[in-house]
């Protein structure tokens, strides 16, 4: 074998990977139900601002745009991102 499969080997003995993954995933899962999506919704809210700053400069397909067309889709994506947090989160639970 290569030096770097033996290197890679070695490294993921030592890990114990399965041990690592699952308390990773459970602090991930509790970082992105408490802080995630807070810093979701912070991106969410300064594009849609700037689209709003925009809008009245812009003309015909772009003022629609900035006006009505990114800040729903914005809004729908948080809303599906809030809502499979929280049925992941219940069913993490249930487990």
């Amino acid at each position: 074998m290569s030096k770097w499969t033996d290197i890679r080997d070695s490294v993921l003995e030592a890990l114990k990977l399965e041990d690592v993954g699952k308390g990773l995933k459970d602090r991930f899962t509790v970082w992105i139900g408490d802080e995630g999506v807070e810093f979701a919704q912070a991106f969410v809210d300064e594009i849609k601002d700037e689209c709003k700053r925009d809008a009245p400069e812009e003309k015909g397909w772009c003022r629609i745009r900035d006006m009505f067309i990114v800040p729903a889709a914005l809004d729908i994506g948080i809303f599906m991102l809030k809502f499979i947090i929280e049925k992941a989160a219940d069913e993490e639970k249930a487990c």
